[in-house]
């Protein structure tokens, strides 16, 4: 899938995700959660190494998670 390219895909775990799409930004509609509630799979719905490209893309989906595939190159603020 090309960066920015959005579709409905298959259902994937989390590291099936990051692993297809390392370094890139995520939306993710959440299929699966762990015990603790937290995501651990889903459909991918668009992808981009910007994330603020992301946004017009998901103005359709009323729950959404969006997270990074990899490694930041610089430090994240949570």
């Amino acid at each position: 899938m090309q960066p920015g390219e959005q579709t409905e895909s298959e259902e994937l775990t989390l590291p099936e995700i990051f692993t297809r799409y390392k370094d890139n930004w995520i939306a993710l509609i959440v299929t699966t959660r762990d015990k603790n509630s937290q995501p651990a799979g889903g459909k991918v719905v668009a992808n981009d190494i910007d994330r603020y490209r992301l946004r017009q893309k998901l103005l359709k989906y009323p729950d959404i998670c969006i997270l990074y595939a990899g490694e930041p190159a610089y430090p994240l603020l949570l």
